[in-house]
């Protein structure tokens, strides 16, 4: 029987427990993926990395190098497409062949969806809960795509962090240098920061 959990998505975990949660979806940022591996081995966290399928086969050892952290492999859909306004025949093809590429290449099964864009309809969040996968969103947006002064990004994100948050972000480089700030006002909050799983786990 297919799991209630995995019909709607989750926008965020629970707000009575101080977890929250950085998501990063990865179909771009080679540039600055190892810097942020490094750091988050530096501060001893795991998170939930969504990849998007395409890169993971162009790129399987940046995507091993993910896996081999400890962090929480996502499926972010084949090639970057908006699920809303695509065929059920290509949202199925999207979610299919990513994780038939993840478990290829990384010997993983994603357990979490997120779309590109953040656009979907029922019928994405329904094909990704035919193969047991929860869609995720967010709470918080980094905006790192477009702010390239990671002060911005600080200014927006840190008064807002609260308990359950799940924040969305990117190898940038505004992220990569936001992000030190970032744990450090999350400290300050005694919020702790883990991936996915460990922050659905009281949910």
């Amino acid at each position: 029987m297919e799991d209630n959990k995995n019909s709607f998505p989750l926008y965020h975990g629970s707000e009575s427990i101080p977890k929250i949660s950085f998501m990063v979806n990865v179909a771009w940022g080679n540039k600055y993926l190892i810097d942020l591996l490094e750091l988050l081995k530096e501060k001893n966290i795991s998170l939930t990395f969504f990849l998007e399928g395409r890169w993971v086969e162009n790129f399987p050892k940046l995507a091993l190098m993910v896996r081999n952290a400890k962090h929480e492999i996502g499926n972010h859909a084949y090639s970057h497409q908006d699920m809303s306004t695509i065929s059920t025949e290509e949202i199925q093809m999207e979610i299919t062949k990513t994780n038939e590429i993840i478990n290829r290449i990384l010997g993983v099964s994603p357990k979490y969806f997120t779309p590109p864009y953040g656009s979907f309809d029922q019928r994405t969040i329904d094909h990704a809960a035919q193969h047991n996968m929860t869609t995720i969103m967010w709470s918080l947006d980094t905006i790192d795509w477009r702010f390239e002064n990671p002060n911005e990004i600080v200014e927006n994100i840190a008064p807002n962090l609260k308990n359950g948050d799940i924040i969305l972000m990117h190898p940038t480089n505004s992220s990569l240098k936001a992000l030190p700030v970032l744990i450090e006002k999350a400290a300050e909050k005694n919020l702790q920061i883990v991936n996915i799983s460990e922050l659905l786990k009281t949910k």
